[in-house]
């Protein structure tokens, strides 16, 4: 789930509990970035930043799908499944050949998402 996604839902939930919620899986997404890019750089690389052609396809499909008028536990569910999506996805870069300190960076991120997902569990 985007951080991008997340300013879609945050600006169509009218709910304030699940809009502070919201903004805190998004402020932990942001901090996630922050670390990787960090890291990224102290290694002599360049973080891409661009979410690309496949990123912005799907912010727009979310936009399209999203309305103040669609019951908020639809959003939250929305999330879940995306965020879900994107704990996939690393786990299957896991699998690859990470050295150490890169692992348990990756690792950290992953709980920190995990833990976001069951913030937003407690919301249903």
């Amino acid at each position: 789930m985007s951080i991008e996604a997340f300013n879609i839902y945050i600006s169509k939930v009218q709910d304030a509990k699940i809009k502070q919620i919201f903004q805190q899986v998004q402020n932990q997404h942001r901090e996630n970035i922050k670390n990787l890019s960090h890291y990224i750089q102290e290694l002599g690389g360049q973080p891409d930043e661009n979410v690309g052609l496949k990123g912005s396809m799907a912010q727009m499909k979310i936009n399209m799908q999203t309305s103040p008028k669609i019951a908020p536990s639809d959003y939250i569910k929305k999330s879940i499944e995306g965020m879900t999506k994107g704990i996939t996805m690393i786990e299957k870069l896991l699998r690859g050949d990470l050295d150490q300190t890169s692992r348990k960076l990756v690792e950290k991120v992953l709980q920190k998402d995990r833990a976001s997902i069951e913030q937003l569990k407690n919301l249903q």
